[in-house]
């Protein structure tokens, strides 16, 4: 008989899940799911997983990521990311459970020419952010203030194997051409999956909740993350600096998607810069 406060995962077996389930495994008891376990975008099927596991919490890692496919197939995009959110948030309501939620910083329009808090009003700029958003607000109107957690993310890297994000995309290209391009004119924040579960630990024992931007110190660009990949790498690859006009894309790209975390400030929570947090991802990509 076990007193662990109980976690049901969607999505686990994407990047973000593969990272995260192991760090919160250890304090916490799992039921890690994905499409094939559960299908968010089914009431039923999300109705029965909590009926039968009877969690505390639900960690909503499923999600449409991929921001030019939302954009060619939004009515996709908007079941799994809008629909399927608020499928969940029902559920917890229902069982009484709480919920944490996993957003991104491509709510907001770019405008802005500094990183975005917690105090800015989003206003999506493509589908993927649209249905994002749209999953705030599902969770919020939905769920008691004390029931949920919303966590915006930055640039995500990790997985390793499963990394198929800038990262893990620059560094096998790397190791095999003499010469990349990157953007310089889009500016984000650089977000390791692994320091993202250990705040998620932090959070749920602290009993903290409310919307939190999460992302490892510091902004930048695409070239510059490229450039510090390769140095860490240590490859003999020139990145050359391209705008973001140099690639084709179908969905819009928000100029600035830079965040920062005024909440986990005031609360003394630091995350480590992002070049710290780099230099531990390419290092286990090297291994």
């Amino acid at each position: 008989m076990t007193n662990r406060t109980k976690i049901l995962v969607t999505g686990a077996n994407g990047m973000m899940g593969s990272d995260i389930i192991p760090i919160l495994g250890r304090e916490f008891d799992l039921l890690s799911t994905d499409i094939e376990e559960l299908d968010v975008c089914s009431q039923e099927d999300v109705r029965r997983t909590m009926r039968e596991f009877g969690p505390d919490w639900v960690l909503h890692l499923a999600a449409m990521t991929d921001l030019d496919r939302c954009e060619v197939e939004p009515k996709k995009a908007e079941a799994v990311n809008s629909d399927g959110t608020r499928n969940l948030a029902k559920a917890c309501f229902e069982f009484g459970a709480s919920m944490i939620y996993i957003s991104t910083s491509g709510v907001f329009s770019g405008s802005k020419r500094i990183p975005y808090t917690e105090d800015d009003i989003p206003k999506p700029r493509n589908i993927y952010g649209l249905t994002k958003f749209e999953g705030e607000q599902a969770v919020k109107s939905i769920l008691p203030k004390e029931k949920w957690l919303i966590l915006r993310a930055g640039w995500l890297f990790g997985g390793g194997p499963r990394d198929k994000k800038f990262v893990g995309k620059i560094y096998k290209i790397a190791s095999q051409k003499g010469s990349l391009q990157a953007v310089n004119d889009i500016f984000g924040s650089p977000n390791y999956t692994m320091d993202i579960g250990r705040l998620m630990g932090y959070l749920i024992k602290n009993h903290l909740i409310g919307v939190y931007h999460v992302a490892n110190e510091g902004w930048t660009n695409r070239f510059e993350i490229a450039r510090e990949v390769v140095r860490l790498a240590g490859v003999d690859c020139v990145v050359e600096p391209v705008p973001s006009t140099y690639f084709k894309t179908t969905a819009p790209r928000p100029p600035m998607e830079a965040i920062e975390s005024i909440k986990l400030g005031a609360i003394g929570y630091n995350m480590r810069p992002w070049k710290e947090a780099l230099a531990e991802y390419v290092e286990r990509l090297a291994k």
